[in-house]
């Protein structure tokens, strides 16, 4: 396998001469272990790469005692500058090291040492097509995070299974990749890794699971440390996807064992297209024990299911609090968010927020299930939680679904109402529901709104609803944007402000006129 090259340079500087010929140059095999080239032969380095010799050389005379300390000073500082060290003067200037010399996988388990990386480096993934890529034991900081970004030209594809592992990364910043037909899980994160932002990613045809962010020996204890904390995801691109997650942290058990929780993650412009799971289901983003996630301003089209009669499929779904808002669902077979609403009695995430939050959502021509699931976390699974865990609510507000579908084709009885509700304390208001189950005859006296999936339920709060059985009935200029018209029954319709809602679905002001307007879309109409 050819091995990958470190180019330890600043672009545009030093290209005159070929890099594999320049003396003291640093070659990284697959485990990061660092070569030099100019070293002569016999020589060797140690581990702060100062050479050193296995050949028999004169003795020489010590000099005098006043003058050892400033030769051996002397010395020091040359092989630092010259060669570089794991202990670089603070506030040199940040360094490009490029990696990757076109084919193979790229391993760096100890990336810190063996790429000499400081706070604010930049990691070039060079052009190429590449099977794998691990990165293990990294950290920048806050002020100046390390960043891993790829050459326009590097691809990451293989059919075959790869180990690609991320232990152990802080305030790192992933940019620009891009997978193709990769049948393999692309990032396993575990360890103590926090502070991640993973930026304009494109993944096309992929299986396995995309982004996995679980540690089963990372076990909550009350502090910031036991959790992974602060992960953010901007404009990935997720388009053809089977057999597992795109965002996973899953174990499918209890929640009680308070294995890898997760506190302030953030999807944010993302896409998700041409899911197909086919034989079981996976969800597109699936998070438990997840605290503070927010999804916004992402779309969700083409979500498939898996075999009826019992097909079912879930675009963000999973246990904790989540604020979904201002984001596009069309076209799944899904719910858009299957939840088992949870609060974590530490750290700050039990506060009176500590709520899921549905809301400035847009969903259409949606297959059989309702948009938003509200279910119940078992009590035995709270009670063996050390008291860290307890429930929390829902609230489901100025939404707008338009043409779901019963799904008859899939031989089961779900249908689309907005809100299904297992558990107790559920709030559903302001919603626009335009042309439910568009397959069947409209009925006047059905429940469009919600479904009492386990019977009646304390805590219910409905309030200020409509239904309506087309679009013009419901004055919307198009059903492409969904903007109320100046005669639509839903403008200046809502009853009562909601505190944290103060935008629309396209960030307009919520509240312009006597009052705000029933459904996602506020009509940005001067004359209201």
């Amino acid at each position: 396998m050819p091995t990958p090259l470190l180019r330890g340079h600043v672009p545009g500087m030093g290209d005159s001469m070929p890099s594999e010929r320049r003396a003291g140059h640093a070659t990284l095999d697959e485990q990061g272990l660092s070569q030099n080239l100019g070293t002569p032969a016999g020589d060797r380095r140690d581990a702060i790469g100062i050479v050193r010799s296995d050949r028999r050389r004169p003795r020489r005379r010590a000099p005098p005692k006043g003058r050892r300390l400033s030769v051996r000073c002397l010395a020091a500082a040359m092989a630092l500058a010259l060669l570089g060290s794991p202990d670089r003067a603070a506030g040199a200037a940040p360094r490009q090291v490029t990696i990757g010399n076109g084919a193979g996988a790229l391993r760096y388990p100890d990336a810190q040492k063996a790429l000499n990386l400081q706070p604010g480096d930049t990691v070039y993934i060079a052009a190429g097509r590449y099977s794998g890529f691990s990165l293990g034991n990294l950290s920048g900081s806050a002020a100046a995070p390390v960043t891993v970004t790829c050459d326009p030209q590097a691809v990451f594809t293989t059919e075959t299974p790869q180990v690609n592992a991320f232990p152990n990364i802080a305030h790192v910043r992933f940019e620009n990749f891009r997978y193709e037909t990769y049948k393999s899980t692309c990032m396993r994160i575990t360890g103590a890794s926090h502070d991640l932002l993973f930026k304009n990613f494109h993944i096309t045809n992929v299986t396995g699971y995309t982004f996995h962010i679980y540690d089963a020996a990372k076990v909550f204890n009350g502090t910031r440390e036991s959790a992974f904390y602060n992960f953010r995801w901007e404009n990935v691109v997720v388009d053809g996807k089977t057999d597992g997650a795109a965002i996973s942290s899953s174990d499918y058990a209890s929640v009680s064992n308070l294995k890898s929780v997760l506190l302030d993650f953030e999807i944010y412009r993302c896409t998700f297209r041409n899911f197909d799971n086919t034989a079981q289901a996976f969800p597109v983003i699936g998070l438990d024990k997840c605290f503070n996630l927010r999804v916004h301003e992402c779309t969700f089209s083409d979500i498939g299911m898996a075999a009826s009669p019992i097909g079912h499929n879930v675009c963000i779904g999973g246990a904790g609090y989540f604020k979904v808002y201002n984001n596009k669902f069309t076209r799944q077979w899904a719910n858009d968010v299957r939840i088992w609403p949870m609060k974590l009695n530490a750290l700050g995430y039990g506060g009176k927020d500590a709520v899921s939050r549905f809301y400035n959502n847009i969903s259409w021509e949606k297959r059989k299930y309702p948009v938003y699931e509200h279910n119940v976390v078992p009590q035995a699974d709270l009670d063996k939680s050390s008291g860290y865990l307890s429930r929390t609510s829902s609230e489901i507000c100025f939404n707008t679904l338009y043409r779901s579908r019963k799904a008859a084709d899939s031989k089961d009885p779900y249908c689309g109402q907005l809100v299904d509700v297992y558990g107790a304390d559920v709030a559903i208001r302001h919603n626009l529901i335009i042309e439910p189950e568009a397959d069947a005859p409209f009925d006047p006296r059905r429940n469009y709104v919600y479904h009492l999936g386990a019977g009646p339920q304390p805590g219910l709060a409905v309030e200020n609803n409509l239904v309506f059985r087309t679009p013009a009935l419901a004055g919307l200029v198009d059903t492409v944007q969904f903007v109320p018209s100046r005669s639509s029954p839903a403008k200046d319709a809502a009853t009562r402000r909601i505190e944290y809602i103060t935008q629309d679905h396209y960030n307009h002001d919520r509240y312009q006129g006597a009052a705000a307007d029933v459904g996602a879309v506020e009509s940005p109409d001067a004359g209201k």
